[in-house]
């Protein structure tokens, strides 16, 4: 199979979609996710569109749902024989507390748990590319966070600023665990930071989360722009051999010192794949 396939969770609208569209240009086979099956059908329309000739669909899933994922690798599984980009961009602003059906805090299991079970699911098919690709679409917001697993099941402590700021910090050092774990193959995995978008992306935020965006979106970046990093970890030769590393503006940048903790990362490692049951 010479295309490239990529797939691309939270793809419908924003960024995610962006990207598909430019990936869609450069003639990736593109495997759309989105829980909004209204979105993802018209991303699809809208790919062809800029693309006719492009090879595309849409898989609704919710990446908060752990059985949904499953059943998504399933779906993958069985329609095709190699990834060579998985960009998990898929995220939440969190309102008010809620838990998913598997008893997690709705923005630690679609922002975190979600993508890690479904790069874990995925791996075999990405070792199968001469060389892939993992991005980790994270934030500066990570900065903020810390790994407390407390507070994700305690709605007394529940703050849903610090629940999104925890799950960013979480996608960095889940991609700066995944990178060491897979030293000397052929998947590179980065994390990035795509600015802070003008998109229906903060529209689900409460408190604090949809003060900021409301005040904001005049001065907000579009979606394209936010997708720049996104296409360049996941099209440009530069960054071929590039893995453990945390890119804003297409270009590498230090993350938090938090993030760099092996040990803590580890020790998120060895928590998540418990509530994922890997």
């Amino acid at each position: 199979m010479s295309e490239k396939i990529a797939l691309i969770t939270g793809a419908s609208s924003g960024i995610g979609k962006a990207t598909a569209l430019e990936l869609a240009r450069q003639q990736y086979v593109l495997i759309i996710v989105s829980q909004n099956e209204r979105r993802g059908y018209q991303a699809i329309r809208d790919i062809y569109q800029v693309a006719p000739a492009a090879e595309a669909e849409f898989i609704p899933c919710d990446l908060s749902d752990l059985n949904a994922v499953r059943r998504l690798a399933d779906t993958i599984h069985q329609k095709y024989s190699q990834l060579d980009v998985l960009i998990n961009n898929v995220g939440i602003l969190p309102g008010e507390y809620e838990l998913t059906p598997d008893g997690f805090e709705r923005a630690w299991a679609t922002n975190h748990l979600g993508p890690f079970l479904l790069t874990n699911l995925v791996l075999d098919l990405l070792q199968e590319a001469p060389a892939a690709r993992i991005i980790n679409v994270s934030s500066e917001a990570h900065r903020m966070g810390k790994i407390d697993l407390e507070a994700a099941v305690n709605p007394q402590k529940y703050s849903a600023f610090i629940a999104y700021c925890n799950s960013k910090l979480a996608n960095v050092l889940f991609t700066y665990e995944l990178a060491r774990r897979l030293n000397s193959t052929n998947i590179t995995a980065n994390a990035m930071h795509p600015g802070i978008i003008a998109s229906s992306f903060g529209q689900t935020g409460s408190g604090l989360l949809k003060w900021f965006f409301k005040v904001a979106r005049p001065f907000m970046q579009t979606p394209e722009k936010g997708a720049a990093t996104s296409i360049y970890l996941a099209t440009s030769p530069e960054v071929e051999q590039q893995s453990g590393l945390y890119y804003k503006n297409q270009k590498p940048v230090k993350s938090s010192l938090l993030s760099y903790n092996k040990s803590l990362a580890q020790e998120l490692w060895r928590i998540s794949a418990e509530q994922v049951k890997l």
